[in-house]
């Protein structure tokens, strides 16, 4: 039986590919080195910056998304999985790529989006609030596959928005300061507008709301995305 290999689309950014990597780890039920599922990386750092495409028409990563995929499947993974939120806005067109140019390949590409739309929708919640880059709010990419399972989204102010992406921002840069008495703050603002549920939109939030201590009522799309490719190797292992 062909083994499956996992292909992380990474580098969007570095500390949220190994975030994603280290959940595969740390959920796998192994019990030795051979148990842990086979993964290869592609942390691919050349992969101009989402949201700036997506607010003001930089460098489209589409075609660097693209030739990260290739390299995976070309080092034998056939399941691919990319943690970051913003760059699922190209999920479709670099999908549609990879099937024209790998026509005989049996392979799967996991929709981090869409496996947090199914898993929120099993939770029986019908409203979340969405914490996000500044480009998966114009991108609408949760607003469009939630409204498929019946899920409303509400999003912070234009302040709020501010502060998260300066959080993200400052993450990625290596400064320490995340804003979290601000971030209560919205948190806070969401359970008045009466919603409980909290989807980190972005995969730094993972961390930094890890670091701050504040994942209660959270949703993390990175640790959906990380038991999704495990349940994928055991599907085909049946």
């Amino acid at each position: 039986m062909k083994r499956d290999i996992i292909g992380i689309i990474g580098g969007m950014g570095p500390m949220a590919t190994l975030n994603l990597f280290q959940k595969i780890l740390v959920k796998t039920p192994a019990k030795c080195d051979q148990e842990h599922a086979h993964v290869i990386i592609d942390n691919n750092t050349k992969i101009p910056d989402r949201t700036a495409y997506l607010l003001h028409g930089m460098e489209n990563p589409e075609f660097e998304i693209f030739n990260s995929a290739c390299r995976l499947i070309d080092a034998g993974a056939n399941i691919l999985i990319m943690p970051c939120n913003t760059a699922h806005y190209f999920y479709n067109a670099v999908k549609a790529k990879i099937d024209q140019k790998y026509k005989n390949i049996d392979y799967k590409f996991i929709n981090m989006i869409d496996e947090t739309a199914k898993f929120i929708q099993s939770q029986g919640c019908k409203k979340i609030f969405l914490l996000a880059t500044e480009g998966t709010y114009k991108s609408k990419i949760y607003h469009y596959i939630c409204m498929e399972y019946g899920i409303d989204i509400l999003i912070p102010d234009k302040n709020s928005i501010h502060i998260i992406m300066k959080a993200i921002y400052n993450y990625k840069g290596g400064i320490q300061n995340y804003y979290k008495d601000e971030i209560i703050k919205i948190i806070e603002d969401a359970a008045f507008q009466g919603v409980s549920k909290i989807v980190l939109g972005c995969t730094e939030l993972s961390i930094i709301f890890r670091e701050l201590n504040l994942l209660d009522n959270s949703i993390d799309p990175t640790e959906i995305l990380a038991k999704s490719a495990l349940k994928q190797i055991e599907a085909d292992n049946q």
